[in-house]
């Protein structure tokens, strides 16, 4: 079963952001909100998406990872 993990620290924040709309829970910003680091466009992680739905497991298949980088 593949599944999409939310980590609340470390995860990206456009995971965080679209659980916690999901579950209608308040846009969490970490410190003064204005640290910097590399970022994925989101054009570029919507293909990623698309990308893995095309490339499925099939059953049975064992789940596989798939991390984007810059």
């Amino acid at each position: 079963i593949n599944r999409f993990d939310y980590d609340g620290d470390y995860g990206t924040v456009l995971n965080r952001f679209l659980i916690q709309a999901a579950i209608d829970y308040p846009l969490t910003v970490h410190g003064t909100g204005g640290q910097t680091r590399a970022f994925i466009h989101i054009q570029d992680s919507a293909r990623c998406i698309e990308l893995a739905l095309g490339d499925a497991p099939e059953a049975g298949e064992r789940v596989r990872i798939f991390n984007q980088m810059t």
